[in-house]
């Protein structure tokens, strides 16, 4: 069994309803303002078993040039159009308007069935089928029925023209989603919420957990019970109209337009790219409406690009528009979408149809170089894969281009372009960053450079430091490339690498270093400078010990000067604080081991004791002792000392 959509087109009053009554036997008309004013005001559904191997939803839109929203409407998930056009006054605007919406919403095969052929002679009935073969051109595949609902003349030769074009009609693909636009929402005694639409992707299955998208952000919710034409189904499959009962949300929470779901990550948007055809002048800047799916908004025209100019004007016929939409109210619109846009007055042949086409980023980034950002759209109009992903890295240059934001974003799968990234990878064209981003290799290389030279400016800068702190350095780096980009770079900067300029960096604990960063600041080989004319005074110094004052002295150097060099002596082991004294880390190491010695064979040290192993005076043997207490090698008992646990 083979599902279809199947949907009607044409001017107001030229017997639409009467037709679907006469094809299907279901009156689709269902208002009681419909039935006293005799047109289609709302759209109308039914189904109808047309051969033992085919089973049709039918959508039955209004005609009247005020409803076109409602129309377009109807046209989600429509596969086929019967247009209908009435014998005794041909193409009418609406006819017009009708067939340039459906066919800017990608449908290119039509049923025309001239109806009314028994108000008129057979010649005026053949002139209206060749006025409409002129305006469905060679852009359609059309056959062209005579027939009368009223006499019931040609409705068999119309049910079978039916018959073989859905026939002809290829197999869907497989899709990624379920995907549901909502054209009708009100509540059942009993039931609560009920959502009907037609399920233009996927399928959906009773109790299955799904999401209701739209302007109040994703609502999660389940299918209580599926109708397909008010039959109870366990399971429905697109495509094919579907009524939902739906858990957990109110009438008013849902709204014509949303969209329901079983993707988690779908959501709305109020940006779009699209490439698009003109039915009529569009200009930079003008204010239209966007239909999509169910749902409508206005909007703003960036015209991006035609062809290769940068004009800011489309003309009518003009088919490779690249635009920006700026929509006012957010809309549920996945890549690969149809939409219709129309103006707010007739615009000419199309009616007040401007123009439409296919979405090719639902989700553009807001700033990009507008030559950037159209190589990614001429790569998306072409559906090539490869030139998509590299147009996508070099956009989002110099920072990484993540990889879980493609669901839903491009007319290609997200799959497909992940692997494409990983094939790019493995072929070292792209670096991934953290498992979920990829950049170029070039541009990884670049930033590794970046942090060596940055490590270097801080050792230029300040040269009695360590290195450069980690984090500032990841800071530093962050601010261009992004902080993932930006560990990835310092972690290449360590390593040897044959397209890195310089030395690999040292990265030891939160410090990142050049190699001999150390002895270059000591000032090896240059005896008269400060760091090391400081530690040649403590060295000699030795247990005596040397202020910050007298550091400043034998050096020349200012306070802030002194704090910097001493702090790079006591880090480089050559010096280290006792009180407000700087001593020889080798002298007070030697001493230590005296105390050690003695305290392993006299068990306590006194003060006295101290100062004759030492040769100190109070001032130095005060601040020593209690250096020794706080690293454990003494233990003080009132004046005197015991061994503490690192002395045993």
């Amino acid at each position: 069994m083979r599902r279809f959509v199947l949907g009607t087109a044409g001017h107001v009053d030229h017997g639409k309803t009467t037709l679907v009554q006469a094809l299907t036997g279901v009156d689709t008309d269902r208002l009681p303002e419909e039935k006293r004013r005799g047109i289609t005001i709302e759209l109308g559904f039914a189904p109808w078993a047309l051969a033992p191997d085919l089973e049709v939803s039918v959508i039955d839109v209004p005609g009247h040039r005020r409803l076109v929203h409602a129309m377009i409407a109807g046209a989600t998930g429509m596969e086929l159009v019967l247009l209908v056009v009435a014998a005794d006054e041909g193409v009418m605007p609406q006819t017009r308007e009708h067939v340039a919406a459906c066919e800017l919403l990608g449908l290119r095969r039509a049923v025309v069935a001239i109806t009314k052929v028994d108000r008129v002679g057979e010649e005026l009935a053949q002139l209206a089928g060749e006025e409409v073969r002129e305006l469905l051109g060679d852009r359609w595949e059309a056959d062209v029925v005579l027939c009368s609902a009223r006499t019931g003349l040609g409705i068999e030769a119309l049910r079978t023209a039916i018959a073989k074009a859905l026939r002809a009609l290829p197999a869907r693909s497989a899709a990624p989603r379920a995907r549901l636009s909502v054209d009708r929402v009100f509540s059942v005694k009993g039931a609560g919420t009920v959502v009907t639409g037609t399920l233009v992707e996927g399928r959906i299955q009773a109790a299955q957990t799904l999401f209701v998208v739209g302007a109040k952000g994703r609502q999660e919710t389940a299918a209580r019970t599926l109708h397909v034409h008010d039959h109870v189904v366990e399971r429905a499959e697109a495509p094919t109209r579907l009524a939902i009962n739906v858990a957990g949300l109110a009438k008013d929470d849902i709204a014509r337009g949303d969209v329901v779901t079983d993707d988690g990550g779908a959501q709305a948007t109020r940006l779009c790219d699209v490439t698009a055809r003109a039915e009529g002048r569009m200009k930079h800047g003008m204010n239209v409406t966007v239909y999509v799916g169910t749902a409508r908004s206005s909007a703003r025209v960036d015209v991006l690009g035609v062809g290769e100019g940068e004009r800011r004007t489309v003309e009518p016929g003009e088919a490779s528009a690249t635009l920006r939409l700026r929509l006012h109210e957010p809309l549920v619109i996945v890549g690969g979408d149809r939409f219709v846009l129309r103006g707010s007055d007739i615009a000419g042949p199309a009616g007040a149809v401007v123009g439409g086409g296919t979405v090719l980023d639902a989700r553009p980034p807001r700033v990009r170089p507008r030559s950037k950002r159209r190589a990614v759209l001429e790569a998306l109009f072409v559906e090539d894969a490869t030139a998509t992903l590299r147009a996508l890295v070099n956009e989002a240059a110099p920072r990484p281009l993540k990889l879980d934001g493609f669901t839903t974003r491009f007319p290609l799968s997200a799959r497909e372009l992940v692997k494409v990234a990983e094939g790019l990878v493995s072929r070292g064209e792209l670096a991934k960053i953290k498992g979920t981003a990829v950049m170029a290799r070039s541009g990884l290389l670049e930033a590794a450079t970046q942090a060596r030279a940055l490590v270097a400016e801080h050792q230029r800068q300040a040269p009695l430091d360590r290195g450069m702190p980690r984090e500032t350095l990841r800071r530093r780096l962050a601010t261009t490339v992004g902080v993932d980009a930006a560990d990835e770079a310092i972690r290449l900067a360590a390593t040897t690498n044959a397209a890195l300029a310089g030395d690999a960096l040292v990265v030891e604990g939160d410090i990142a270093r050049l190699p001999g960063l150390g002895a270059q600041a000591l000032g090896a080989g240059d005896q008269g400078s400060p760091v090391e004319t400081a530690a040649r005074a403590i060295e000699e110094a030795a247990l005596k010990g040397m202020s910050s004052f007298g550091i400043g002295e034998v050096t020349g150097a200012d306070m802030k000067e002194c704090r910097a060099i001493l702090a790079k002596l006591v880090r480089e082991g050559v010096a280290l604080v006792a009180g407000e004294l700087w001593f020889s880390r080798r002298a007070v190491d030697a001493l230590r081991a005296r105390v050690i010695v003695h305290l392993g064979t006299e068990k306590r040290l006194t003060i006295a004791d101290f100062k004759t192993l030492s040769g100190l005076g109070r001032k130095q043997a005060i601040p020593l002792l209690e250096l020794f207490d706080r690293e454990g090698v003494t233990r003080r008992a009132g004046d005197d000392r015991l061994p503490g646990p690192k002395a045993v």
